[in-house]
């Protein structure tokens, strides 16, 4: 990678995952001096189920046909195990992916771009020096009137700039398993996804290549039991026997109000740092890579052509356009969860049996993983479902 050879910067992104890449290609592209540092050497595994959505493709203007290992253009429901149909989208929904090789194309490509890149070298303290960032890593420190916090969702940028607080967590267990060739026959092309776990939360099984991915997320309180019900998942699966390649947990963040401060000053938070998940499905790859792009849009913008540069503008514009392009759509998403969830596990056979008839909701749901539509555009078509019981 690029060797070090300044200290001062236009901008400064921490994290090289989706949305710290995205940023920095997109910084770069437009000629401002930007530093990429990442904590780990790409290419590292990453927990993850590996699933992005295909609206995220064209988002990313980066072609990553190298990098995929499947696609999902069906989804099989089950609760806990039972009560099994199937319902085709006709055309891919999301396109598998292992995130080491995913995040390192990313990478790689924003490098390409003109970023500077530093890998391995994690950030070990934060400071502030008239209106700018100074971040210091065992190697140097790096000066910059602008950083992008792509840290994840356990990064420490959001606590030391003290944004993101109280944003909701919740638990997600993923494991990788070299299946057999049975499994991998049942399930290409398609994903498994178990619900009926309280108050909410789901299993998932997706395809990859000679693998399957594998896990589950439940709700902010309930990450305690998530190894058991895991193991339970991989037992109806038929999996239980299976080798293991990898098992790790993490906790997802759900920005839940447009009140919550995800940037300040210089500091924008991006990605998971931000919380910008959905509660419907969990996934937060299309939201990092959205992130991603309004935040440099952002920057750029407040980069003026005399030199100088306004932070406080940068954090005002990025946080206006992520509550006007993403947080409704969270907010939609949790509605949807809401209800959703509440009524597999309180009337859980009325509740399959109408998801199973009702084919316009799964339309819905296979347009907004195309891009075709939004979870509050879909959302306001039925306003009746605006009424959602706390289960949260």
């Amino acid at each position: 990678m690029t060797n070090n050879t300044r200290s001062e910067f236009d901008a400064i992104v921490v994290g090289g995952g989706p949305a710290g890449s995205t940023a920095a290609r997109r910084l770069a592209q437009a000629g401002a001096r930007t530093l990429l540092l990442d904590k780990s050497e790409h290419p590292r595994y990453k927990t993850c189920g590996g699933g992005v959505p295909a609206r995220t493709v064209a988002l990313l203007d980066v072609s990553i046909e190298s990098v995929l290992e499947g696609e999902v253009s069906a989804i099989e429901v089950t609760h806990f195990g039972k009560g099994s149909f199937v319902k085709q989208a006709g055309s891919p929904i999301a396109y598998m992916v292992m995130r080491d090789r995913f995040d390192d194309l990313l990478l790689h490509a924003a490098e390409e771009a003109g970023a500077e890149v530093h890998q391995a070298e994690a950030v070990t303290a934060l400071e502030r020096h008239r209106g700018a960032s100074i971040l210091r890593t065992a190697r140097g420190s790096y000066t910059a009137p602008f950083l992008l916090a792509a840290d994840g969702a356990t990064g420490p940028i959001a606590r030391w700039s003290g944004l993101g607080k109280g944003i909701a967590t919740s638990a997600a267990y993923e494991i990788e398993i070299d299946a057999p060739a049975a499994a991998l026959d049942r399930w290409e092309g398609r994903a498994n996804i178990d619900v009926g776990y309280k108050p909410w939360g789901y299993g998932w099984a997706f395809p990859k290549q000679g693998r399957l991915s594998v896990g589950v997320v439940v709700s902010p309180g309930h990450g305690n039991s998530i190894r058991r019900w895991s193991q339970e998942y991989l037992a109806r699966l038929g999996l239980d026997g299976a080798r293991v390649g990898s098992s790790t947990g993490h906790p997802i963040r759900y920005r839940r109000s447009d009140q919550d401060r995800i940037a300040q000053g210089p500091v924008l938070l991006l990605g998971d740092a931000a919380g910008l998940a959905d509660e419907f499905t969990a996934e937060g790859i299309a939201y990092a890579v959205h992130s991603g792009i309004l935040s440099a849009d952002a920057v750029i913008g407040a980069l003026n052509t005399d030199g100088t540069s306004s932070p406080t503008d940068a954090a005002r514009a990025y946080e206006r356009a992520v509550n006007r392009e993403v947080q409704p759509e969270l907010n939609a998403a949790r509605a949807i969860s809401r209800m959703y969830y509440w009524c597999v596990t309180t009337w859980a056979r009325l509740a399959l049996s109408v998801s199973q008839r009702v084919d316009y909701f799964w339309r819905a749901f296979f347009r907004i993983m195309r891009g075709e539509a939004r979870y509050d555009t879909e959302l306001g078509r039925w306003p009746g479902l605006a009424w959602t019981p706390k289960v949260l």
